[in-house]
């Protein structure tokens, strides 16, 4: 799975001026817990239709196992990755409690992300076309 590469130095100061990775335990989730949870609270009208307009806000989506996504790690530097069979966690995220998915990216690495952070993004063309605005190329 690709890692985009930056085209310009936009990108560049961009990515420094996103938050830092939040540092906390995480907690299993159980089934039971998983199936009843919801990042993407349709109460709060916060997020709108649910469509980002900036890479680094948080996004209130729902993955599951398998999931082509983008995820940004604590470099900056978005990856193109799946997310695994592996067990979903939850945690504080810069919000709120949230879920942490695990993903696959670069062939091998596993590594937990939350959508509440930021920073994983599903694979669709909104996503793209966010990081290709963002000065990526992918």
């Amino acid at each position: 799975m690709p890692k985009v590469t930056r085209s310009s130095s936009r990108a560049s100061a961009a990515a420094s001026s996103s938050s830092q990775p939040i540092s906390q335990k995480l907690r299993a989730v159980t089934p039971e817990e998983l199936e009843s949870w919801s990042d993407s609270d349709m109460s709060d009208s916060s997020y709108g239709d649910g469509l980002v307009d900036d890479l680094d806000e948080a996004y209130p989506y729902t993955f599951h196992t398998g999931d082509s996504v983008w995820v940004r790690t604590a470099g900056g530097n978005w990856h193109q990755g799946r997310v695994s069979g592996e067990t979903t966690r939850k945690g504080q995220t810069r919000e709120r409690e949230g879920l942490f998915y695990p993903v696959k990216f670069d062939g091998k690495i596993r590594k937990y992300f939350a959508p509440l952070n930021g920073e994983i993004k599903p694979d669709t063309p909104h996503t793209r076309r966010l990081l290709k605005e963002a000065g990526w190329d992918i």
